[in-house]
């Protein structure tokens, strides 16, 4: 994965160091482009009064939107503070406030939020 996909260039990587592996690429991202996809926290979007909330998703489960596969879970937990949550890489164009659905199951809708989780 590659630094900016993660959101922590400005916290991991130095531009004026000196060699280093996938310097080239780092570099030519940060002057010219941009990545297509971006690591973003997910939670379901709230259940109606009275139904129990979801459980975590599988690490590997796509995201869908539209009919289109828009991502892909790599971690998820069911934290004591915040309940179902977890972690994907999600194409840019999606944002905080943004829901997708489980491919699998487009009945789950979760919501794209900031990292970290700091508000339920």
């Amino acid at each position: 994965n590659l630094p900016q996909e993660t959101g922590l260039v400005s916290r991991a990587v130095s531009f004026d160091k000196g060699c280093y592996t996938g310097q080239e690429v780092v570099a030519r991202i940060h002057y010219r482009g941009h990545v297509n996809r971006h690591l973003r926290g997910i939670r379901p979007v709230e259940p109606p009064a009275g139904e129990s909330s979801e459980q975590p998703l599988e690490p590997g489960a796509e995201l869908a939107r539209q009919g289109r596969i828009v991502g892909v879970v790599t971690s998820a937990c069911s934290s004591p503070r915040f309940g179902p949550i977890g972690l994907a890489y999600l194409r840019r164009e999606l944002g905080p406030g943004d829901v997708a659905g489980v491919a699998s199951d487009p009945s789950t809708a979760w919501i794209v939020v900031d990292l970290p989780f700091t508000s339920p």
